[in-house]
């Protein structure tokens, strides 16, 4: 069994990245070790402590203070600005060897900007997944542009998750043959599937699960709710998330007088957040391209997972979105930004409850077909063996 080393950056793993956890933890023929420069959320994402590597020096050691004059701060993404890590290099250099580590997988292009050397240093293969805000958002940027040509000419296979970002992957300057589509995979084996069927009694709940930033679209969504208010009232809406934009999606609800209908639930663990998505009826999110050019890049997990559950999705034709269901079939999708398309969107659901069912039936197969993490893994497994291989012939 092969050693496969797995690096993000800053933090291993934010809850909001469960995606990538759902790989590690069902490899079976490779054997994953974690690096980072910062590890949290080891209650939710466990891995041995023995597969783990730190690549923060411990403070006020004479390395570290040799390492902040060497670099302090070694990037800024909003600057475009980077340096190397050569603290961090040297630590992940040891603990590869000493594990014999076959390949390296670097999750987000920024982690892959800052790991690519270790290729060479190793003589082992390197991969770089991006998700969304690394191929829209950091591209902008002339300097990061330039790593990523660096990066592209080095690493030795990139994967995205659909035809989108792999278009996007292409115009930045990466060589088309280097790219794979590797699926976003979630446990739909593990996930509920319950019939959506017509409400005889009660609200219809709608149900919102992201960050609150702008290209999740949640702005859009409360104006489309304010607008079907108008001819219909029985239905609730329920938002879980924070960030950013709190207070304007606060302001937003209190100046339109939304809160008898919508709720604000925070943000919840994923235990939690499994069970208010259990209990809607109908998702929805409406993403868009944000001002300064952050996307989606791919699609977001939580429509794979409202998906699974059988719930009827309304959403965005953005990024990935419309490959990851059927539109007009397992989701009604609308131009980003179309808050009144979206209002229509939301109406047609509440005045034609008999389709929920097959709607979420569509969508329930579609992920058990495409993106069932069972599956997944071995097609991950698949690339990884072929590069080891190609290595190795050529050492």
């Amino acid at each position: 069994m092969f050693i496969i080393a797995n690096f993000d950056y800053p933090v291993f793993l934010p809850k909001s990245e469960t995606f990538i956890y759902q790989y590690i933890s069902r490899l079976t023929r490779f054997h994953p070790v974690c690096l980072s420069w910062k590890f949290e959320n080891l209650d939710q994402f466990p891995v041995p402590d023995n597969d783990l590597c730190l690549l923060s020096l411990k403070k006020y050691t004479l390395k570290w203070l040799y390492n902040g004059v060497e670099r302090r701060v070694f990037y800024q993404i909003q600057k475009g600005f980077f340096r190397r890590d050569r603290a961090a290099e040297r630590i992940a250099t040891d603990f590869l060897r000493s594990r014999n580590a076959k390949l390296i997988h670097a999750h987000f292009g920024t982690t892959g900007i800052l790991t690519y050397r270790l290729k060479k240093r190793l003589c082992i293969p390197h991969i770089t997944t991006f998700y969304g805000f690394d191929v829209s958002q950091l591209a902008t940027h002339k300097k990061w542009k330039e790593q990523y040509i660096k990066l592209f000419q080095e690493g030795d296979m990139f994967l995205v998750e659909g035809k989108h970002m792999k278009s996007k992957l292409i115009t930045l300057g990466c060589p088309e043959e280097k790219i794979q589509i590797q699926r976003i995979a979630i446990a739909v084996g593990q996930i509920l599937f319950r019939p959506r069927k017509p409400k005889r009694k009660g609200k219809t709940v709608f149900i919102f699960g992201g960050r609150f930033i702008e290209k999740k679209g949640l702005i859009y969504a409360l104006k489309a709710f304010k607008k079907v208010r108008e001819t219909n009232s029985n239905f609730e809406f329920r938002i879980i998330g924070d960030g950013p934009l709190k207070s304007e999606i606060n302001a937003f609800i209190r100046e339109n007088n939304m809160e008898r209908y919508t709720l604000l639930l925070g943000f919840l663990n994923y235990k939690d957040y499994m069970k208010q998505m259990q209990e809607a009826d109908i998702f929805i999110h409406p993403s868009i391209t944000a001002t300064d050019g952050d996307s989606e890049g791919g699609a977001p997990t939580t429509i794979l997972e409202a998906q699974a559950m059988g719930m009827p999705v309304i959403s965005s034709y953005h990024a990935d979105i419309p490959n990851i269901v059927i539109p007009g079939e397992s989701a009604l999708l609308s131009e980003e930004r179309d808050w009144k398309r979206l209002a229509e969107n939301i109406r047609y659901l509440l005045e034609n409850q008999s389709e929920w069912e097959a709607m979420g039936k569509t969508g329930r197969n579609l992920m058990e077909n495409r993106h069932n993490i069972t599956v997944e893994v071995h097609s991950l497994e698949d690339k990884y063996s072929k590069l080891i291989r190609a290595n190795d012939s050529r050492a």
